[in-house]
């Protein structure tokens, strides 16, 4: 005789199935308080990188991203740099990271190797991190110390102009 886990009716008797099994409920994953909750000025962004190249001045090239830096898109994010590196009339990069949602060492590396070819070349670059995750990455590693850090594009390309 073998008994069903939802009812204690055999299943070889005759009598019809009335008890209908609870279907297993998926697991949800847990979230802190305000986690995952968009506060005020703030916008909900796509995770794919999206990259934008302007020349605001002669010289001077301003590389602004949007979404994650990670494993996956450094190659794209180092290619996009070192053209923009090997330039001929290029004098100072620009960096905004403060668009990106999210960034893992691998950018940290990132923003290392490009700072080092731009030394190389003569090419004043600077960074601007923004305030989030950027920002904290920066300050944990001690990678700030080694970049020309600003808190905005104007204020670094009044930086670049002045160079």
């Amino acid at each position: 005789m073998i008994v069903s886990r939802h009812t204690s009716r055999s299943l070889d008797s005759d009598e019809p199935d009335t008890a209908t099994p609870t279907p297993p409920r998926p697991t949800v994953p847990t979230r802190r308080p305000g986690e995952g909750e968009l506060t005020q000025g703030q916008h909900r962004l796509d995770p794919a990188l999206r990259l934008s190249v302007q020349r605001p001045a002669p010289g001077v090239v301003v590389v602004s991203m949007n979404g994650d830096i990670d494993l996956a898109a450094a190659p794209r994010v180092t290619e996009l740099i070192r053209q923009r590196l090997t330039a001929a009339t290029l004098r100072a990069l620009i960096v905004d990271l403060s668009m990106i949602s999210f960034i893992d060492t691998t950018g940290g590396e990132l923003l290392l190797q490009a700072q080092r070819r731009a030394q190389q070349r003569g090419i004043d670059m600077h960074v601007v991190p923004g305030q989030g995750c950027v920002r904290r990455l920066l300050d944990l590693t001690g990678i700030d110390a080694s970049l020309n850090c600003h808190d905005s594009v104007s204020t670094a390309l009044a930086h670049a102009r002045h160079q």
